[in-house]
């Protein structure tokens, strides 16, 4: 007897290297995978610009980034005691402008440095609702708590939804022709706006995406949204909030994209990686006995030993910590 559906998602063709830098932006799904892949010691960037949700947002900030377009003080915005963009999440707020401007750029050169580089680019829609400031005419990419009264909502029709989804894949091809596209909806539920407004907002998105996808030769769509409705259908699943995935739910997605995009000798990095992590994350009874300082000495001889097979710097981290712990044993 059968008791649940499990997608048997393909191997993908093109795989994802150590050495393959990926470039994530979307909803707050891109940070769970950003935050796998760099323990996994991936060259990754995840969301230079915080969570983005609607897919105007996340081609604004594509187009931001490729034109490496700073931001001006005219831009920024305050609310209460905080200052804030309009194109950002609320974790680039500051009570300061010239710090609220300085982070928002600094991350947008950044970005833009990162961009050059990157082979592979992972896209997540969260949502096709959204709102526009009454005051500026401008869809905002995050309201900062503003008063509803305050913005008109609008639900993207399917001819606005590909037209942004057309402009990401062109902004991203324009800078690397041969860029890997992996493009998915956010298993997130967005039930603020309303439990059948996130399904008719959800297979919108699903709908729009694998139609345009299919035009494109470089675009893989990869189902984070189904794996989570349709494999992971219990709420033991989602969080208390009954929105998010729980963790245990994010490893088995994660699991599902590993299976897709890496291969034998990426999957033996991998396991080398959590290997160190775990052996940094040990913590004796007694930091001063020989065999810690023997066991420390090993894992940085360990270290040295495997860094040419990652990125250079991917352990710089890890180095300074066993400095540290060396010097506190002797």
């Amino acid at each position: 007897m059968k008791f649940r559906t499990e997608l048997n998602i393909p191997e993908s063709d093109r795989k994802i290297t150590h050495f393959r830098p990926l470039l994530g932006i979307g909803s707050c799904f891109v940070d769970s995978i950003g935050d796998k892949l760099e323990e996994a010691k991936f060259q990754n960037l995840s969301n230079p610009f915080g969570t983005l949700f609607h897919p105007l947002a996340i081609e604004n900030a594509l187009a931001r980034i490729l034109s490496l377009t700073k931001y001006t003080q005219e831009e920024i915005f305050k609310y209460g005691e905080l200052y804030f963009s309009w194109d950002h999440h609320t974790s680039f707020s500051h009570i300061s402008i010239e710090a609220t401007l300085d982070k928002i750029n600094s991350e947008l050169e950044y970005a833009n440095d990162f961009v050059q580089k990157a082979e592979v680019f992972l896209l997540t829609f969260g949502t096709a609702w959204v709102y526009k400031i009454k005051e500026m005419g401008l869809f905002v990419a995050n309201c900062h708590k503003v008063p509803n009264s305050n913005f008109d909502k609008y639900l993207l029709d399917d001819k606005q939804i590909q037209a942004s989804l057309k402009n990401c894949f062109n902004l991203i091809q324009d800078i690397n022709p041969n860029a890997q596209i992996i493009a998915t909806v956010s298993p997130v539920r967005h039930i603020k706006d309303g439990i059948v407004e996130n399904n008719i907002s959800k297979s919108k998105l699903v709908s729009n995406l694998f139609d345009v996808a299919m035009r494109y030769e470089n675009v893989e769509y990869f189902p984070a949204y189904e794996i989570m409705m349709d494999d992971l259908r219990d709420y033991r699943f989602y969080k208390p909030d009954l929105v998010h995935p729980t963790d245990r739910a994010i490893d088995y997605i994660w699991e599902k994209f590993s299976n897709t995009y890496f291969d034998a000798e990426t999957f033996d990095k991998m396991k080398i990686a959590q290997k160190i992590g775990m052996a940094l994350a040990h913590r004796p009874l007694n930091s001063q006995t020989t065999s810690y300082k023997e066991f420390l000495y090993k894992t940085r001889k360990h270290i040295e030993s495997i860094e040419n097979l990652f990125p250079p710097n991917s352990f710089l981290t890890e180095k300074l910590t066993l400095q540290k712990l060396m010097r506190n044993a002797d």
